[in-house]
């Protein structure tokens, strides 16, 4: 895979996380014979450290490489709002834990499943009511749908998948005037504290 399509390919998939107004994103990264995705994704490692975004690699398959990329501050305090921590107990995750053993729980857990485990949700800055809601309803009777199946507040939701689509078509057209993916990463490490204010009231 090239760089410009490596690169937009990020960009559709994780902008609002490298833009700090959402704690992660999730990408399947296809291997192709010839490439070397791992070495390619791991250049970019320092610029988004410095940027405050991390990535862990949840599932390395013959076909794809399936990487969250997160903000740490912000995913911390994602998880441990009582709504998700109460979910998170009820999916077998240990109370207290560290984010990285949360994370290594996650990769055992997809590992262990044929499909997504659904409190993945959580790890993707979803709030806890629509992730409660979506398994309490298995995934129907839902208010709207966008980045996730909402159980909440339709209209404050599709305020934020607005936000969210704004940010990546505006990063996606950097991408393509040909500025490269780490001059668009913000300066300096931040606390998350932007994903809060972007998800307003809708985090229980």
């Amino acid at each position: 895979m090239g760089t410009a399509e490596f690169e937009n390919l990020l960009g559709r998939l994780c902008a609002p996380t490298f833009r700090a107004i959402k704690a992660g994103s999730l990408v399947a990264l296809p291997k192709r014979d010839g490439d070397d995705i791992a070495g390619q994704l791991a250049r970019y490692v320092p610029c988004l450290a410095r940027s405050g975004t991390a990535l862990f690699c949840l599932a390395d398959g013959p076909s794809r490489l399936l990487v969250l990329f997160y903000r740490p501050a912000a995913l911390e305090r994602a998880l441990a709002r009582p709504g998700a921590r109460h979910l998170l107990e009820r999916c077998g995750y240990p109370r207290k834990a560290s984010l990285e053993k949360r994370l290594a729980h996650l990769k055992r857990r997809l590992a262990e499943s044929e499909t997504f485990p659904h409190e993945i949700g959580l790890f993707l800055g979803y709030p806890p009511r629509d992730v409660r809601g979506f398994i309490e309803h298995r995934g129907r009777d839902f208010t709207c749908c966008g980045y996730w199946k909402v159980y909440g507040d339709a209209a404050r939701a599709r305020a934020l998948f607005d936000r969210y689509d704004v940010c990546t078509a505006a990063f996606c057209r950097e991408l393509s005037a040909g500025v490269p993916m780490t001059a668009l990463l913000p300066a300096g490490a931040r606390d998350g504290r932007e994903v809060d204010d972007a998800l307003g009231g809708m985090v229980e």
